[in-house]
């Protein structure tokens, strides 16, 4: 069985939602044949995922790795925040460190989804996000990955609200959202695994 590694922040791990409802577990139920991983970790940043991704991603020979950061990195907090420039120099070492290891993986760069900036929680904003979007749409061409570009789609798919696609965090997916990424995501696997 082929190994599809999910490697990202909390927005991959499902945070706030019943495991059943997170991505992991939605496409493990389209894809029986992929053993799926759930290399997400709540609150990491791209500094951390590179501490990580021998563990994480290598060790497991990936035919398919999601990659989704962004969130965190973003984030105003001492703690999170990464320069545009750190957040692309560390996902293209991810990207190499897994062509190195595994030459023939896929893999899937995700864009982040908005947040929602009415309400009183989120870290971050859509105006500091979007640098980052633009940073993994262009890797994606420069380093020759798919480009999931989940930001643009659900900002289509709410036309502009968010409110039930977010929790009350204003950041984190709801089991609503995670149809609609597992989807999105499971298509592009579909099309990997047609080929």
């Amino acid at each position: 069985m082929k190994n599809a590694v999910l490697f990202g922040d909390s927005l991959t791990y499902g945070y706030g939602v019943y495991k059943k409802d997170a991505l992991a577990c939605l496409l493990e139920q389209r894809f029986p044949e992929l053993n799926i991983i759930n290399s997400g970790v709540d609150g990491d940043t791209t500094r951390e995922a590179l501490l990580r991704i021998e563990r994480d991603v290598l060790s497991f020979n990936p035919y398919i790795t999601t990659i989704l950061f962004g969130t965190n990195d973003c984030a105003p907090g001492e703690w999170s925040h990464r320069t545009v420039e750190e957040f692309q120099g560390n996902m293209e070492m991810i990207i190499d460190m897994i062509r190195l290891k595994s030459p023939k993986c896929h893999i899937i760069l995700i864009t982040p989804p908005p947040v929602d900036e009415t309400v009183f929680m989120p870290w971050t904003t859509n105006k500091r996000l979007a640098p980052y979007c633009d940073a993994v749409r262009d890797l994606a061409e420069t380093k020759n990955c798919l480009l999931a570009d989940f930001n643009k789609h659900i900002s289509e798919i709410s036309q502009g609200d968010m409110e039930t696609f977010l929790q009350e965090d204003g950041c984190h997916l709801t089991e609503k959202s995670y149809i609609y990424l597992s989807r999105f995501i499971g298509d592009i696997v579909e099309n990997i695994i047609n080929k």
